[in-house]
């Protein structure tokens, strides 16, 4: 028989209180948190709360927006892949409108693959649109991609760009000032049976934590979780979407019948 010591047994009780201690953090980061209450054990939801860019994000300049254009290339061997493998499932040829273009990078790349009648790209940076345009005239594709400054929140803008079949936004969601008018105006500018479909961060898990304060990081504690995403569809009367989640990323896609 091994006989276990009292100094053992405490040995053994601090490891325990530690293993509550780590569980309770990860538990935390996981967006979840434990309330003990005499024998009870409840759960909690542990919201992360959202924190908005402390300014419209707007890349001016022409050296800022050249270096954007590098990024944008960049970042696209991390999302792209996963972007465009949900784009083929909603894929048509017709007019397409995109939200945020930046340098017009993943616009030429659209135009490409899937060869629409047209893309407009509806961009709130003048100099992002000039650095654009340029890459879009090296590429030759002036003939079916046209780029306009102006914001989705507005309205009369939206409406005067006339009807698409896909409508589609690549990490401009959490810019956006107003989503829910964004959104409205954007599912209003949808052809019978045309696609929204928005690609952005998600606003959850240990990413949520890390101290750095601009980039990827900023953005993504500027992001919405599903639940405000579903809230904001429902507040709209939406009811025809997807929503799915993987890794950063969040993406919904609305159809309009």
């Amino acid at each position: 028989m091994q006989l276990v010591t009292t100094s053992a047994k405490r040995g053994n009780s601090t490891l325990k209180t530690i293993a509550i201690s780590i569980k309770a953090h990860l538990l935390k980061y996981y967006c979840s948190i434990f309330v003990y209450k005499g024998k009870e054990t409840l759960k909690v939801p542990f919201m992360l709360k959202r924190i908005p860019h402390s300014d419209l994000v707007i890349i001016e300049g022409e050296k800022k927006t050249k270096d954007y254009l590098k990024m944008q290339k960049a970042m696209g061997k991390f999302y792209l892949n996963d972007f465009f493998a949900k784009f083929d499932i909603i894929n048509s040829n017709g007019r397409f409108l995109e939200v945020g273009p930046g340098t017009g990078y993943q616009t030429v790349l659209v135009s490409e693959k899937y060869k629409p009648k047209e893309i407009i790209g509806l961009e709130y940076s003048s100099d992002m649109v000039k650095v654009a345009t340029k890459y879009t005239e090296q590429k030759k594709l002036t003939d079916r991609i046209k780029y306009i400054v102006g914001s989705v929140e507005n309205s009369d803008l939206v409406l005067s760009l006339g009807k698409f079949d896909i409508i589609y936004s690549t990490f401009s969601l959490h810019h956006w000032t107003d989503p829910k008018t964004g959104i409205k105006n954007l599912y209003n500018a949808l052809d019978d049976n045309g696609v929204l479909f928005i690609y952005d961060f998600h606003r959850e898990g240990l990413f949520y934590y890390i101290n750095i304060k601009r980039g990827v990081w900023e953005s993504i504690r500027a992001s919405y979780t599903e639940e405000e995403i579903i809230k904001l569809l429902s507040e709209l009367s939406i009811q025809n979407y997807i929503i799915r989640k993987k890794s950063l990323y969040l993406d919904f896609i609305v159809i309009k019948n």
